[in-house]
């Protein structure tokens, strides 16, 4: 992924939460023929010696299942909000341009035992369901319900070998431009637009600290 030197994030605890709230990724494997096999599953995300290690399950009956278990490399990419930004809230001729924020995580694959998927889908409900009242508990799963479950179904590992990080939030334009996006894209009717908007406010903050 190209990314200008004032767009690349490369603090790993930032990257661990952004996969955190944009936990929906594009798992993409190549198969040694023109097209890649691409699903969008979640995945939980952590940090192992400075290593960053994805968790994800698949249905045995989607093909990119036997791609997995062949156990090679695969790319992860995660999606943050993104806005249209028009040139004409600059206080100078430019064009327009588009702000993004995107994770590429490039690792190898490994299986996961009977175990370890089990305490995967367990710590995946428990974190997609921090926040809810009440909330789900893999534990409170009937046993016949889970093991017709876990038969139809993989769960994997794959274990980065390099991470690209794009945040391109306008940290390229001058105090009045940046303050103009901000105030147009939070005005828009758009909900990713004002969530862009937000993402500018927040780094503007970060910055001053």
């Amino acid at each position: 992924m190209y990314i200008p030197k004032e767009f690349k994030e490369t603090d790993q605890a930032k990257i661990l939460h952004f996969i955190g709230k944009n936990a929906l990724g594009i798992l993409v494997s190549s198969t040694g023929v023109f097209e890649p096999l691409v699903s969008h599953i979640p995945f939980i995300s952590s940090l192992e010696n400075d290593e960053i290690i994805l968790e994800g399950h698949l249905s045995i009956h989607n093909p990119h299942a036997e791609q997995i278990k062949k156990g090679k490399t695969a790319l992860v990419i995660f999606q943050g909000p993104n806005a249209y930004v028009s040139s004409s809230v600059y206080s100078h001729e430019n064009v327009p341009t588009w702000n993004y924020q995107a994770v590429h995580i490039y690792g190898t694959v490994e299986i996961l035992s009977n175990d370890a998927l089990q305490a995967h889908l367990a710590q995946a409900v428990d974190f997609f369901e921090s926040g809810r009242d009440p909330k789900l508990a893999y534990s409170n799963f009937s046993k016949s319900m889970l093991e017709s479950y876990l038969n139809e179904i993989i769960g994997f590992r794959l274990r980065a070998y390099k991470t690209e990080a794009a945040y391109k939030m306008s940290q390229n334009r001058n105090e009045v431009d940046y303050q103009n996006i901000v105030t147009d894209l939070s005005e828009s009717n758009n909900p990713s637009d004002q969530e862009v908007a937000k993402e500018l406010a927040n780094l503007k903050k970060s910055q001053k600290q």
